[in-house]
């Protein structure tokens, strides 16, 4: 039931997307989070990555994601790559029932090993201090650090550990994932 929902979740955000150019799956032990990943030109600005995401653990808690992130390679020579976004989120966690909105800044640090095979270790971080975090919140955090291998050119493999948590009113912090995880993602 949960996975149908995730996927109901994203898929349905998906729909209204003319061309798309990825999905990836992220599987920890408890968790799980479906993402559709397009070019930003559906909203007619181009040049940045938009996704919709769906997350589902083993708690019955329940969170949408919908980001943009724009990123680029400093001047220069570079293994580096940077990039900056904001991202929304829509968290329902069942014990205890509460509802979190937030509206989140971040951005991301990439940097590619040279090597045949195209390795990165990526470390992406979004942070929603209390003036932009609602209902039952009062912030959210998520911080992911991956190592991913191009397997293919249309298919990337990886592997890291998330943390997920939002700070509740009269309940204190909340972890919604703080674990390890494999993924793909395919680019089509």
């Amino acid at each position: 039931m949960r996975l149908s929902m995730l996927a109901g979740t994203v898929l349905l955000a998906a729909s209204s997307a003319a061309m798309a150019n990825g999905l990836e799956l992220q599987l920890g032990n408890k968790t799980a989070q479906l993402s559709f990943l397009t070019d930003s030109g559906l909203i007619g600005y181009s040049g940045a990555q938009l996704d919709f995401s769906g997350f589902a653990n083993n708690k019955s808690d329940f969170l949408g994601s919908a980001g943009l992130l724009v990123q680029g390679v400093p001047a220069g020579q570079s293994p580096l790559t940077f990039g900056l976004g904001a991202k929304a989120y829509a968290a329902t966690i069942d014990t205890p029932n509460k509802d979190v909105q937030a509206i989140a800044i971040g951005g991301l640090a990439k940097y590619t090993i040279p090597n045949r095979m195209p390795m990165a270790v990526v470390l992406k971080g979004y942070y929603a201090p209390d003036i932009t975090t609602f209902s039952d919140g009062k912030s959210l955090t998520d911080l992911n650090l991956n190592y991913q291998i191009e397997v293919t050119p249309g298919a990337t493999a990886f592997a890291g550990y998330r943390l997920l948590q939002t700070d509740l009113k009269n309940h204190g912090d909340y972890s919604l994932d703080d674990s390890i995880h494999v993924g793909i993602r395919l680019n089509f």
